[in-house]
Formats: C-alpha cells, sequence, structure tokens
C-alpha cells in the first residue's frame, strides 16, 4: 500500500479547519477510477480469464481515508499482472507484492500490467487534485 508523506498530519490539519470532506471525496474519485481503468486494462488482454475482471473490487475503510482495489481471483491475477518465470515484469514498488506468488521461476506467461497502469494514473489524478485543493484552501 503506498502512503503519501505527512498525510495523517495533513488530515489532521484539515479536521481542525473542517475541511477534512474533501480529501474523503478524492479519495472515492481516485478509486473508482483505478476500479474502473483495472476493469477496462483487463478486459483488453486476449485469453484472459472473465473473472479477471468480474472480481476486481473496490472497498473504502478507515471513515473514507483509506481505499482497497483488489483482484479476487488469485493466483491467476497476479500472474496475469506480474507474469510468471522469465516473463516476470514488476514495477519496483510493487516488488514485495508480486514476490508472494513467486513459485518456481519456471513459469510462460508474459506480464499483462492492468492494476498497476491503473493504480499509477489514479495515483497521479489522486495527488494532483489534491494539491490543487489544498492550494486553493491555504489561499
Amino acid at each position: 500500500m503506498s502512503r503519501l508523506s505527512g498525510a495523517e498530519k495533513l488530515i489532521k490539519r484539515l479536521n481542525e479547519l473542517g475541511k477534512a470532506d474533501f480529501v474523503r471525496s478524492e479519495i472515492a474519485a481516485a478509486s473508482f477510477q483505478i476500479e474502473f481503468d483495472a476493469k477496462q486494462n483487463a478486459s483488453s488482454i486476449t485469453n484472459a480469464p472473465p473473472e479477471v475482471v468480474q472480481l476486481i473490487s473496490r472497498s473504502v475503510i478507515n471513515n473514507g481515508l483509506t481505499a482497497v482495489i483488489n483482484q479476487n481471483s488469485l493466483p491467476m491475477g497476479a500472474y496475469i499482472e506480474f507474469g510468471t518465470g522469465g516473463h516476470v515484469k514488476v514495477a519496483d514498488e510493487w516488488r514485495d507484492m508480486a514476490w508472494q506468488f513467486y513459485v518456481n521461476g519456471k513459469g510462460r506467461l508474459r506480464a499483462h500490467p492492468y492494476m498497476y497502469p491503473a493504480f499509477v494514473k489514479g495515483r497521479d489524478m489522486f495527488i494532483k487534485s489534491l494539491r490543487a485543493k489544498i492550494r486553493q484552501l491555504t489561499k
């Protein structure tokens, strides 16, 4: 799970100002976008089992301050995302997660990332929107 540095301090200060609701709405918007994009990306993968798309889900916890987007057809969803054997392709920030699915290094499935590109796009959108809103609030 990725975190923004200083996020807890920011939320505390925004709560003091009565402005934390916009953070929740930005988290909701970004998580909806990530879920949507992940499903779109997965649906374009040739020969991917339909449950890869069907079992992508989103949940919001921690009073709306945390969103989790999952793909629940493990391990197949992970094998499609990261690849197997000599075809593994993983971004550094997701390396630990990918290692959970390592078996023997002999697989032949090429990586078809669908969650990571959606995550990067949603994260970037979230950061941009949050920064703009914070600038607006601190003027």
